[in-house]
């Protein structure tokens, strides 16, 4: 049976394998490149880095692109070809009655291919997520977020490809046709990747909070919304490579402030500031500009009265968070495999 299993997904394991292997060498010859350009160019830049860094970006933006975008769908495709077609396929053409009235169990058929071709997804896309990661190395150190780009980077890849080849080989084996079997593990992984990074992922960490000054924001304006009256709006970030979650003005009691308190603040301690009469939209913006004295003193006031809560995962976090995600997506896959096990060996005929 483990020969027969090997026959069935031996071509795409090859193909996948030669794929990766034309990837390797691209990257290999690519990113010894851009080592040397980061080196180079930005890695002992102190002055006009900005420049530095454009030009060095620029050496690797469409490689950049395909590389992240291979992350992103790479799991997806085991998914939809490895996974979803496993039993289906056999479902579909009949060809399990054929294996079960041999000498091979329901069981052993079943965990054969789950554990021989589940195996071979999580290698490919640890191989995958390896390249990706290693090529981006330099552009990552560039980049002041690593968050930004969580799912495309590291242990993750491996989690989400045994993810979806699970859920895909169970969705398979209950819908039993092939193309709609597919197109449902496409959703499924979608909804859940989505349904994770919005849902899941901000909460599986305590957040480190920290106190701003409006002094130090980085955005610091004057709006209005609809003819509404003039309001104070601030944010800030976390330190660099850190994940901010949530911005919060508050007074100093400590409590979040309404677009009341914060009109009123305007009205009486910045009565010189306006919104300008040729504002195209509803939301305007009046400040502060350079130069602008007027806000700059508006701003220097309501710094004695309003400040910002950050809230955030700092950049020692990451790998933590790394393997938390793992671990749930290949909690999920072990159920999905699970789910696939028992149906196959009760339910099906």
């Amino acid at each position: 049976m483990t020969r027969f299993a090997w026959l069935q997904a031996r071509t795409q394991t090859l193909t996948s394998l030669a794929l990766l292997a034309g990837l390797g060498v691209l990257a290999a010859i690519t990113g010894v490149h851009l080592s040397h350009l980061y080196t180079s160019l930005v890695a002992h830049c102190q002055s006009g880095c900005d420049l530095a860094t454009g030009r060095y970006l620029s050496h690797a933006g469409f490689l950049s692109q395909c590389f992240d975008l291979l992350a992103r769908v790479g799991p997806a495709l085991i998914g939809i070809f490895w996974g979803a077609p496993l039993v289906a396929r056999e479902l579909e053409a009949g060809t399990h009655r054929l294996a079960w009235t041999q000498t091979v169990t329901r069981r052993r058929w079943v965990v054969t291919k789950l554990g021989l071709v589940g195996a071979a997804s999580v290698v490919v896309a640890g191989l995958l997520a390896l390249t990706v990661t290693w090529w981006s190395r330099g552009i990552d150190k560039v980049n002041t977020n690593q968050y930004a780009l969580f799912d495309r980077r590291g242990i993750v890849i491996a989690g989400y490809a045994a993810f979806a080849f699970a859920v895909g080989a169970f969705i398979g084996t209950v819908i039993r046709r092939t193309v709609p079997a597919m197109a449902t593990t496409l959703a499924v992984y979608a909804f859940t990747l989505v349904a994770t990074t919005a849902w899941v992922r901000p909460h599986l960490l305590s957040p480190a909070t920290s106190t701003v000054s409006l002094l130090h924001a980085d955005q610091f304006d004057f709006a209005s919304s609809n003819g509404s009256a003039l309001t104070i709006e601030a944010q800030a970030s976390g330190p660099p490579n850190s994940w901010t979650l949530s911005n919060r003005l508050v007074n100093s009691a400590g409590h979040t402030t309404t677009a009341a308190e914060r009109a009123a603040f305007v009205h009486q301690n910045c009565p010189t500031i306006g919104i300008p009469a040729s504002a195209p939209s509803a939301h305007a913006n009046a400040g502060p500009l350079p130069g602008n004295t007027a806000a700059e003193a508006c701003r220097t006031q309501a710094s004695k009265e309003f400040h910002l809560v950050v809230r955030y995962l700092p950049a020692d976090r990451y790998w933590t968070l790394q393997w938390l995600e793992l671990g749930i997506f290949v909690s999920l896959a072990l159920v999905a495999a699970v789910g696939c096990y028992w149906w196959v060996t009760r339910r099906t005929s």
